[in-house]
C-alpha cells in the first residue's frame, strides 16, 4: 500500500494499529483520509473486514466514508462496519431484542412524536405547555438519559433538600420556575408511554446497548470478540452514553484510534462531552497520541487568524495549524453603521465578486443565531442574489408529511398512539374530538391500548350519533392495510394508501394558492419516492425497516453542495464544510460570544471554539463583519466588538471603510441594478 501520499504524521496515525491511539486533528488537516487509509491499512494485514467497526454523527459523514473506504481497500473494504453511533445501536438492539427487553419489532419515536409525548405527559400532571417549554423539557429527559440516569432529582429549593410534596397543578410550578422538576414528574409516565407503544426513542439506541452490555457479560465479550478495531470520527462530539459505548465494546485489546478536535468541541449544549477528548488517557489507559496540525484548506493569514483564537482557551490540548500554501489575502475585518449596512455590505461585496467572475457557489455567509438571517436575506433578495438559508423547517416536520407517516406507522404498529391520535380524523371523517375523548377515556378504564378500544367502539357509551360507524370504517380501513404491507411491495401499497384516504386532496385543500398545494403534493410525491427507491435496492424491503431508517435519516444534516446560490448558514450547521470565501456576519459581544440562552450563562470556551470553526470554513478569503448598533424591540441598541476581533494578529489581518473603499463604478452599477428592479416592480413606471 502507497502511503507517501501522507504525510509523517498521518502515516504513524495509520500504521499504529494496536492499542488506544488519539489523533487530534486540526481543522483541514485530512482526519478522513487517515480513518480510510488507517482502515485500508489494517486490511492489508489480513484483518478481517467484519471486525472492523467505524462510527461517526451523521449518515452523510457515514456513507461518504463507506465510499472510499471502498474505493481504496477494494472489495474487502466493503464488508466493513461503517456507520453513525445511532445506526449501529439500531443494529445491536435487533440482534439482541430479548436481551435488551425489547419486541421483535419495535418502532423509533422521532422528535416530533418525542414532543408529542412530552407535552401529553405535561398534562398528566397538570403542567402547561405554554408555560414550560417542551423542548426543553425533552431536553432534560434527553441528557439525563445520555448520562446514564434512571431518574432526574429536582435541584434543592433554597438550602433545603427537594420539596418532598408532588406537583398540584401549574400555578405550584409556574412559582418554582423549576423544569427539573417538571422533567422528574414527566419521566416516568414519558419512558412508560415508549414502552406501551413498542417504540424507543434516539437516545434508547445509545443508551439501551450500554445498559445491556454493561449487564450481560457473554454478550459483552461476543461484540467484544467481534470488533477488534474501532475507529472513532469526531470524537470531541461524543457524549458519556456514546464513551461508555466504546469502552464496553473495547473489550481487553483496547484498539480504539479517536479522531478529533477538541478545538472544534461545539455541541456541548447538546449534551457532548469535551472532556472525553482532554481525559482520552484517563478512559484509554496507555493510548499514544498524535497531532495532525498541516492544514490542508486555509492560507496563511487564515490560519493566524484562527490560531491566536483559539490559542486564548486555557483547557486544550495545544496545537498550530500551519500551511505550505503560502500566505494569501488577509482577513478583512468590516465596521459597518447598523444590521442593515452590514447586510447591504455583504450584498454589494458578493456582487462585486460575482463580477469578477467568483460563482455564486463558492460563497458562504455564516452566523452564530438563526435570527441574524433575517436582513441578509432581504439585502441578498433586493440584490437579485440566488441563495439557500439552511436549517429552517425540516422536511419530515412539514405536517402533509407527517400525516403520510403517520399512517403508515399505525400501519406497523397500531400501538403507537401518537400516531394513531395524529389521523383518526385526517383528512376528515366526523370523528371528532369528543368522541376520541370518550374512546380513550374507555380504554383507560378497560386498561386497553387505544386501537383495540377504537375495534370495540360500538361498547363505549355516549358516542355521538353515527360516530361507532365511522370509527369502525376507520379501524377497517387501517386493518385492511395492515395485511397488505404485510404481504410485501410497501411503496405499491403506501400509494395506494395515499389514494384511498385522498391525502393528496386533503393537502391541496388545506393551503389557498395552487403553487403552495403543488408544493404539498410534491412533498407527499417525496417520501413515496424514496419508499420506492429504497424498495428497489433492498433484497427484503419491509415498511418497518424502512420506517426506522427514515427515522435516523431524518436526522442528517441538508447538503448545501446540492443547493443553488450563496449559503447562509449558523456556525453550528457550517461545521465540516469549507467554501473559497466566507462572510462571518455578526463580529459582536452578545453574538459572537452569544449572550447566555434561557438566562443560562454562557461557555465563553464553546463560543471561542465556535469563532474558531467559522474561521477555519474559509480557504482563500475571510470577511468578519459587525454592526455598531442593532435595533431591538424598536430601539437602536449601541453594540460592541467581539472581543475575539482583539486577539486577531496585526499582520494578518486589515480593517476595512467599505464607504473608502468603493469605486464610483461600482456604486453607479449597484445602483442601476436597484432602480432597474424597481421599476420592473412598478410595471415600467418612472421612478
Amino acid at each position: 500500500m502507497d502511503l507517501s501520499t501522507l504525510n509523517p504524521p498521518q502515516r504513524e496515525a495509520v500504521t499504529t494499529t494496536e492499542g488506544p491511539l488519539l489523533v487530534l486533528a486540526g481543522a483541514g488537516s485530512g482526519k478522513t483520509r487517515v480513518i480510510v487509509h488507517r482502515i485500508a491499512w489494517l486490511l492489508q494485514k489480513g484483518v478481517d473486514p467484519e471486525s472492523i467497526l467505524a462510527v461517526t454523527f451523521t449518515n452523510k459523514a457515514a456513507g461518504e466514508m463507506r465510499e472510499r473506504v471502498a474505493s481504496v481497500a477494494g472489495a474487502p473494504g466493503v464488508d466493513v462496519f461503517v456507520s453513525t453511533f445511532h445506526s449501529f445501536g439500531l443494529w445491536l438492539l435487533q440482534q439482541e431484542h430479548e436481551a435488551a427487553g425489547l419486541p421483535r419489532r419495535f418502532a423509533i419515536c422521532d422528535a416530533a412524536d418525542q414532543i408529542t409525548l412530552v407535552k401529553r405527559c405535561m398534562r398528566e400532571v397538570k403542567v402547561d405547555d405554554r408555560a414550560f417549554d417542551a423542548h426543553r423539557v425533552l431536553a432534560l429527559l434527553s441528557r439525563a438519559k445520555n448520562e446514564g440516569k434512571k431518574r432526574i432529582r429536582p435541584r434543592p429549593e433554597g438550602q433545603g433538600a427537594p420539596s418532598p410534596a408532588p406537583l398540584r397543578g401549574a400555578e405550584e410550578v409556574r412559582g418554582r420556575d423549576d423544569y427539573d422538576l417538571v422533567a422528574s414528574e414527566v419521566q416516568p409516565r414519558y419512558e412508560r408511554a415508549l414502552a406501551a407503544q413498542r417504540s424507543v426513542d434516539f437516545d434508547d439506541l445509545i443508551a439501551r446497548p450500554v445498559a445491556l452490555l454493561a449487564k450481560d457479560a457473554a454478550v459483552r465479550a461476543r461484540y467484544a470478540r467481534r470488533f477488534r478495531y474501532l475507529l472513532v470520527d469526531e470524537y470531541q462530539d461524543t457524549n458519556a452514553s456514546q464513551l461508555e459505548l466504546l469502552k464496553l465494546l473495547a473489550g481487553e485489546d483496547r484498539n480504539v484510534c479517536a479522531v478529533g478536535d477538541d478545538d472544534q468541541a461545539i455541541y456541548g449544549w447538546r449534551g457532548a462531552e469535551v472532556r472525553n477528548i482532554l481525559r482520552f488517557e484517563k478512559h484509554f489507559p496507555g493510548a499514544r497520541e498524535v497531532r495532525l496540525e498541516q492544514n490542508y484548506r486555509s492560507t496563511g493569514h487564515i490560519l493566524a487568524c484562527a490560531n491566536a483564537v483559539i490559542a486564548k482557551n486555557a483547557d486544550r490540548r495545544p496545537k498550530k495549524l500551519f500551511t505550505s500554501a503560502g500566505e494569501g489575502d488577509r482577513v478583512r475585518v468590516v465596521a459597518l453603521p447598523s444590521e442593515e449596512d452590514e447586510a447591504r455590505f455583504v450584498a454589494e461585496e458578493i456582487a462585486r465578486l460575482r463580477r469578477e467572475g467568483r460563482p455564486f457557489g463558492e460563497l458562504a455567509v455564516l452566523y452564530r443565531l438563526n435570527a441574524q438571517s433575517r436582513p441578509l436575506e432581504e439585502a441578498l433578495r433586493e440584490a437579485s442574489i440566488p441563495h439557500t438559508v439552511h436549517g429552517g423547517p425540516a422536511f419530515f416536520d412539514r405536517s402533509e408529511v407527517r400525516d403520510l407517516l403517520a399512517f403508515l406507522k399505525v400501519c406497523v404498529a397500531p400501538a403507537d398512539e401518537v400516531s394513531l391520535a395524529r389521523i383518526v380524523n385526517v383528512p376528515p371523517r366526523g370523528i371528532g374530538d369528543t368522541s376520541v375523548e370518550r374512546v380513550h377515556a374507555w380504554a383507560v378504564e378497560h386498561r386497553l391500548p387505544l386501537f383495540d378500544a377504537l375495534s370495540r367502539a360500538a361498547e363505549v357509551p355516549d358516542l355521538p350519533r353515527g360516530a361507532a360507524d365511522r370509527i369502525a370504517a376507520f379501524v377497517a380501513l387501517i386493518q385492511k392495510y395492515r395485511a397488505r404491507f404485510a404481504e410485501g411491495r410497501p411503496a405499491e401499497a403506501a400509494r395506494a394508501l395515499a389514494a384511498e384516504v385522498d391525502l393528496y386532496g386533503h393537502a391541496r385543500a388545506s393551503v389557498a394558492s395552487f403553487e403552495a398545494g403543488q408544493r404539498k403534493v410534491d412533498a407527499l410525491d417525496g417520501v413515496l419516492r424514496s419508499l420506492d427507491a429504497w424498495e428497489q435496492r433492498t433484497a427484503r424491503p419491509s415498511l418497518s425497516t424502512w420506517l426506522q431508517r427514515l427515522a435516523l435519516d431524518s436526522r442528517a444534516e441538508e447538503d448545501p453542495a446540492a443547493a443553488e446560490g450563496v449559503t447562509l448558514m449558523t456556525l453550528h450547521a457550517a461545521k465540516g464544510l469549507e467554501f473559497p470565501i466566507v462572510f462571518l456576519a455578526g463580529a459582536e459581544e452578545d453574538l459572537l460570544p452569544c449572550a447566555g440562552i434561557q438566562g443560562e450563562a454562557r461557555d465563553l470556551d464553546e463560543e471561542r471554539r465556535l469563532a474558531y470553526v467559522g474561521i477555519t470554513r474559509a480557504r482563500e478569503r475571510l470577511y468578519l463583519t459587525r454592526a455598531a448598533a442593532r435595533t431591538k424591540r424598536g430601539k437602536t441598541i449601541p453594540r460592541t466588538p467581539s472581543r475575539f476581533l482583539d486577539d486577531l494578529p496585526e499582520a494578518s489581518h486589515e480593517k476595512v471603510d467599505p464607504a473608502a473603499q468603493e469605486a464610483p463604478e461600482d456604486v453607479a452599477a449597484f445602483a442601476a441594478g436597484v432602480m432597474a428592479r424597481l421599476r420592473e416592480k412598478l410595471g415600467g413606471a418612472k421612478v
